[in-house]
């Protein structure tokens, strides 16, 4: 068994490959087995780093005798969700509409055309209270499907006229009309986060996951907004100190972990997804600029958005060495580098898979370490770093933020334990390369390397993003591989939406390479095929160029595009993004045309929800408010013009952040004449002003 999947470029088949389930992969050819031998179909949906994926793999996939009942009975699917994002949004409503909750491992009992009729998640090996066992429910399945089918097709198509229902509302919501202005919106929002704030950090109860483009979108209010931007500094803060210090963080090597399990963000979920990191970097590249801006508006509260910038500029730093060190891919003596999916939660500890096992430690060793680390105050390290009294294993984090010598102790400390980890079992890394998550990378990489000057980021992702057009990108289709493996585009997988989107951003990003025009020239063909994802007659976009038969039978016949943020920017605000930023960047390059405008108007549509829904999901919209902040902005671009100043480095790099481009005369780095910043929106103009201070007066007026 498990030779249809063995060659597979999802890690996350392949690591079903040795079981006795006669597994098959998504497609055509496994539900027209299903159909030829009148049996209901399985689908395991889940992905590589998923700690509850192997749970339920070992406890029930690698049981014999499930495997043989899986076989007799049904056509065994198993999707990477990663791989297959449509055919998992699609199950993940249905098993939402059934069972009121979601998660991962998913399990879907479904009619051989697709249509889900029964749903799950994690299923036990034995029953746990009212769950029952995966063997009781596969038993369940298959007397329903013998001695009561006509029942299971009733369910199956009620579900699907309620999916295809709930995908119209979704796409509704591109055509809700705007009754205010961004900044009132963005205000609205902020009081909103304000108000919902948690003490120990976040808008939400455990499980505590960052959110990550709500914290980048509050900055705007914080710098920008006289009236509210003090008091909205407060939960930004301490939502960004949580995640900085606490147990999402991996302080010994770099990066973060998906989630927190308890409200106070000490004890992490250890699986790394590309896609937060890269979300992080930006986040902490930006706070390292935006707080130092506040500190200097805000004297009395300077100190800690100094520590603050302090404490995001290192966290930046980290996150872009974790994910050149572990994540970074390359085929022996090949050019291809790219950002792998993600790392496991599990890893070996002596002879089992343990989640965390490369990652936490005893509190002895954690002793051990300070005495190898020669501090002279132990006590005072075993405090700060919040060492546990009880005998488990510890995740190493930050009560506070070091101050005067702590901090060369708690280098000193951390490269000890890191000693340790390294004789340690690695945790394992889905090699699959995908096309909008490394272009989230490659914009983070690139935007970290200009803002904190380190030109070593934006070197490596162009290097990434040459893998991605080499590889991904096929210039005789014209289309994009959403996956790619050991070099290789995976078939019959096109990108979606969110792919071309990611990947255009990412390109646009690389404003500091010698071939940034190759790359905005790259970036334009890319927006261009993304029109063929825009339904005629309705002219809302969809995630995919087409779904196939299953899925139309259970969702309207487009799949309307993602509106709202989850741990990815929804696919129309990334849309919105990259439509607004090209836009942006032909006018100051005064190559404003009509199709600029086209680009310009249709990001103004896509991210108009954003608006829309302000006040009562700001969380979900944050992206899309974004974009709307920055297209109706009273500053679109400016020209630098004059002699470079101190504040140059700092003002570019606000620009940056606020999502305004820069344009240099020649004279901009020599001479003696100050420096000019001539502020202009649309094709228009103003008297230039001469400081950060004057620049930040008129988008505040906005």
């Amino acid at each position: 068994m498990g030779q249809r999947i063995a060659n597979s470029s999802s890690a996350y088949l392949r690591q079903h490959s040795h079981q006795e389930v006669d597994w098959w992969p998504y497609g055509d050819e496994a539900f027209e087995q299903a159909r030829l031998r009148d049996v209901p179909v399985m689908l395991s949906i889940g992905y590589a780093a998923c700690h509850w994926c192997h749970v339920m793999s070992h406890e029930s996939f690698d049981d014999p005798q499930i495997a043989r009942k899986l076989n007799d009975n049904f056509i065994s699917i198993k999707v990477d969700r990663e791989e297959h994002p449509l055919v998992d949004d699609t199950y993940m409503m249905a098993t939402q509409a059934l069972t009121g909750a979601g998660g991962w491992p998913m399990t879907i009992f479904a009619m051989p055309d697709g249509r889900a009729f029964h749903t799950g998640t994690y299923y036990p090996s034995e029953p746990r209270g009212k769950v029952p066992s995966f063997t009781q429910v596969v038993d369940a399945v298959h007397q329903g499907w013998e001695e009561h089918r006509e029942g299971l097709e009733e369910q199956a198509q009620m579900l699907a006229e309620h999916l295809a229902e709930l995908g119209s509302r979704q796409g509704a919501l591109l055509t809700m009309s705007m009754d205010s202005t961004a900044a009132k919106a963005l205000r609205q929002a902020s009081r909103h986060w304000i108000a919902t704030s948690k003490a120990e950090g976040g808008f939400t109860p455990a499980p505590k996951f960052p959110p990550t483009w709500a914290l980048k979108t509050m900055w705007r209010t914080v710098l920008l907004d006289g009236e509210l931007g003090a008091e909205a500094f407060e939960p930004l803060a301490t939502s960004l100190e949580a995640i900085l210090l606490g147990g999402l963080r991996d302080h010994l090597s770099g990066g973060f972990a998906r989630y927190c399990v308890d409200e106070n963000w000490t004890i992490p979920h250890f699986e790394k997804m590309l896609y937060d990191n890269a979300g992080l970097l930006s986040l902490c590249a930006r706070t390292a600029v935006f707080a130092t801006q506040f500190a200097q508006q805000h004297p009395q509260q300077s100190q800690r958005a100094t520590q603050l910038a302090q404490l995001a500029h290192q966290a930046a730093l980290d996150t872009a060495s974790f994910l050149s060190n572990d994540l970074l891919t390359s085929e022996a003596g090949a050019p291809h580098r790219a950002f792998a999916a993600s790392l496991d939660a599990d890893s070996l500890r002596g002879t089992s898979s343990v989640e965390g096992a490369a990652y936490t430690f005893t509190r002895e060793e954690c002793l051990q370490a300070v005495r190898r680390a020669g501090v002279e105050l132990p006590a005072d390290l075993v405090r700060l770093a919040g060492i546990a009294e009880d005998p488990g294993y510890y995740h190493v984090s930050l009560t506070r933020i070091p101050v005067d010598g702590e901090r060369q102790i708690w280098d000193a400390f951390r490269a000890e334990l890191r000693t340790v980890r390294a004789t340690r079992p690695s945790p394992g890394r889905d090699e699959k390369i995908i096309a909008g998550w490394n272009g989230l990378a490659i914009e983070a990489l690139a935007e970290a390397g200009e803002l904190l000057d380190e030109p070593q980021l934006a070197q490596l992702a162009e290097q990434v993003a040459t893998t991605l057009w080499e590889v991904h990108w096929d210039a005789q289709s014209q289309t994009l591989a959403r996956v790619s493996f050991a070099g290789q585009r995976s078939a019959n997988n096109e990108g979606t939406l969110e792919d071309y989107a990611g990947l255009t951003l990412g390109f646009l990003a690389l404003t500091q390479s010698p071939r940034y025009s190759v790359w905005q020239e790259r970036a334009g063909i890319l927006i261009e095929k993304t029109a063929c994802f825009i339904d005629l007659e309705t002219g809302i976009p969809r995630d995919a160029l087409a779904l196939d038969e299953r899925l139309s039978k259970q969702r309207s016949q487009i799949a309307p595009v993602t509106v709202l943020d989850d741990a990815i920017p929804a696919a129309a605000a990334l849309y919105a993004k990259a439509l607004s930023r090209l836009a942006i960047q032909r006018m100051a390059d005064e190559n404003f045309d009509d199709s600029g405008q086209e680009q310009f108007d249709l990001a103004h549509r896509l991210s108009a929800h954003g608006v829309a829904l302000a006040g009562q999901a700001p969380t979900q919209v944050a992206t899309a408010l974004e974009v709307q902040s920055v297209l109706g902005s009273a500053v679109h671009y400016v020209k630098l013009n004059g002699a470079g100043s101190a504040e140059r480095h700092h003002l570019l790099s606000l620009c940056r952040c606020l999502g305004i481009e820069v344009r240099s005369s020649a004279q901009t780095t020599s001479g003696t004449q100050d420096l000019e910043i001539q502020p202009c929106r649309l094709s228009q103009c103003n008297l230039p002003v001469h400081d950060v201070s004057s620049l930040l007066t008129l988008l505040a007026g906005e």
